[in-house]
């Protein structure tokens, strides 16, 4: 027997708990103007949500593509079946991600969808008992219809504070830790810095870490896949974590001003005439920049001031070591090729012409370390202290 009516009449929240305490198993659906949700039960548990589709699509997308799970060449050739098959997304994706990242995707879209429902108080719904219902039960895992309105009630009460207090969601906003110039992305200078599990590494958090500022994983998950801007609803979209703790972490980014309100703008790169040693300058400065904002920015304290120069002062001569390891590499590669075997020390590089004495000692004026062992080669400086391992600086 099917169930309708008016949201004025019956909330969502009632609905919910009697499907949950009748153990219905079945498919709720929502309306509003042009929004819809479809809420998916087996006997009284929640096992899947769904949105509007192209809504959904573009969640899924961006989340692949800004977290590097699939590349766009993979996402249009899965979009392509979808359409031409009239696959489901998640049939499609089951055999090009794990099954873990399927896992994650569908709950993650099940539980959001739920809690923008919970957010609603006009609109109609209607239950339809759905007999002997199939779905894979290791990637749509069962979920509690309690436990998720409890969470879900307290971020609907929560997301109007939280929403009204930063820009509209269609607002560009970019990364503030560079300098003015951080829509370039030329100057991104850490090419896996998008990826959450290497953000802690990145050279940016280096830099808001002598800054004095700490993030919490919702804020990192942000910055990992900021790259060179996005409105605050792609950010939401692409992040690895619920809508409401993008919302809340973007927030707290845009009072610290690592975040901020941009104009999009096309991206700039750099012409053959600002490559090598010019980009490197270029970098220097701008790194020298934030690090002298860290100063001041921490000035209250002199002791903590002088930490941070300290810290920035590293951080410069990293970036240099960093390059400097990039074109030894280079160098040991230009030398097997002319000389069909790898050089014994670093002299070998020197006397077959392919580096510069100079280029064979770091920031800190010691010499770089060139560990041969057969067909392999190790490179690292010592870093500031050459008796601590701690602190060396290996080939990125």
């Amino acid at each position: 027997m099917a169930l309708k009516g008016n949201l004025d009449d019956f909330n969502i929240v009632n609905i919910l708990q009697m499907i949950k305490l009748e153990g219905k198993t079945g498919r709720l659906t929502l309306a509003e103007n042009e929004e819809q949700v479809k809420i998916t039960f087996d006997e009284g548990n929640i096992i899947y949500a769904e949105g509007t589709p192209l809504k959904d699509e573009k969640r899924i997308k961006s989340t692949l593509l800004s977290n590097s799970i699939l590349k766009d060449k993979e996402w249009l050739e899965i979009q392509k079946e979808h359409e031409d098959k009239l696959k489901p997304y998640w049939e499609i994706l089951s055999k090009k991600v794990t099954s873990q990242i399927l896992v994650e995707l569908i709950s993650r879209q099940a539980v959001d969808t739920v809690y923008f429902a919970l957010r609603w108080k006009i609109g109609s719904y209607e239950f339809t008992p759905i007999k002997n219902i199939k779905y894979n039960k290791k990637v749509m895992i069962p979920m509690d219809v309690d436990g998720l309105l409890m969470e879900g009630c307290r971020i609907a009460d929560e997301w109007t504070r939280v929403a009204t207090s930063i820009p509209p969601f269609d607002t560009f906003v970019v990364k503030n830790i560079y300098g003015k110039d951080e829509e370039d992305d030329s100057l991104n200078l850490k090419d896996d810095a998008g990826q959450i599990g290497d953000y802690r590494t990145s050279l940016e958090y280096e830099i808001l870490s002598a800054r004095g500022v700490s993030l919490n994983d919702s804020q990192i998950a942000v910055l990992s896949v900021a790259g060179s801007g996005m409105t605050i609803q792609e950010l939401m979209d692409a992040a690895r974590q619920s809508h409401f703790l993008t919302l809340d972490a973007t927030r707290s980014l845009l009072s610290l001003a690592v975040l901020k309100p941009s104009t999009k703008k096309e991206k700039a790169s750099l012409s053959a005439d600002h490559t090598g040693a010019a980009s490197q300058m270029i970098t220097v400065a701008i790194l020298l920049a934030v690090i002298a904002g860290g100063v001041f920015w921490q000035a209250s304290s002199h002791p903590r001031a002088l930490a941070i120069k300290s810290a920035g002062d590293t951080i410069v001569k990293t970036v240099y070591a960093k390059e400097g390891l990039k074109k030894i590499k280079r160098a040991i590669q230009t030398y097997i090729s002319l000389a069909g075997a790898a050089p014994t020390k670093p002299e070998d590089l020197i006397s077959q012409g392919v580096i510069e004495p100079s280029d064979i000692v770091d920031p800190w004026n010691n010499r770089y370390q060139i560990k041969f062992q057969k067909d392999k080669f190790a490179l690292f400086s010592n870093g500031p202290d050459i008796n601590l391992t701690n602190d060396n600086v290996y080939f990125p």
